[in-house]
């Protein structure tokens, strides 16, 4: 309390505890005198939590479980929930997973938008060859008939 710190949680993983909420967490508030229990609450996921006046927050215990465990836990986990929200506030792996899916998601916007120039550098250099091609046919054309009027003019001075 001497340093300004009004609330205390206890968070016990290894499941030893035989009181508190959900036998795994405690939460405290400090006075100078004593320590009183904070509320539990039960939240809408049938959770019993601790609130917190502090934060506002309602503090509850979670299974973690891994996506290949198959509904095996491996570990207790201290979740926050925001009752003004009825959301979990997200976790450390969540705000993680979150920004490397908004990276990759980025990533490929880039990529897509470097094939498309590269489609576009592509069409148009498609269209240079074609329009190359084409000189090319044209100044053969011209040559052709150039040298058919030399011939034709021969034809005539003989």
């Amino acid at each position: 309390q001497g340093i300004g710190v009004r609330e205390c949680l206890l968070f016990d993983v290894s499941r030893e505890g035989k009181s508190g909420v959900g036998e795994e967490l405690w939460g405290f508030a400090l006075t100078p005198a004593r320590r009183e229990p904070l509320g539990e609450v039960v939240l809408p996921n049938g959770k019993s939590g601790v609130y917190s006046p502090v934060l506002g927050l309602v503090a509850y215990v979670a299974e973690r479980t891994p996506p290949s465990a198959e509904g095996e836990t491996w570990m207790l986990t201290m979740r926050w929930h925001d009752p003004v929200t009825s959301k979990d506030l997200p976790d450390h792996d969540e705000l993680h997973a979150s920004e490397a899916q908004a990276r990759a998601s980025e990533a490929r916007a880039r990529a897509s938008e470097a094939q498309a120039r590269a489609s576009e550098a592509q069409a148009r250099a498609d269209a240079q060859a074609a329009g190359a091609e084409a000189q090319a046919q044209r100044a053969r054309a011209e040559a052709a008939q150039r040298r058919i009027a030399e011939l034709e003019e021969r034809l005539r001075k003989t």
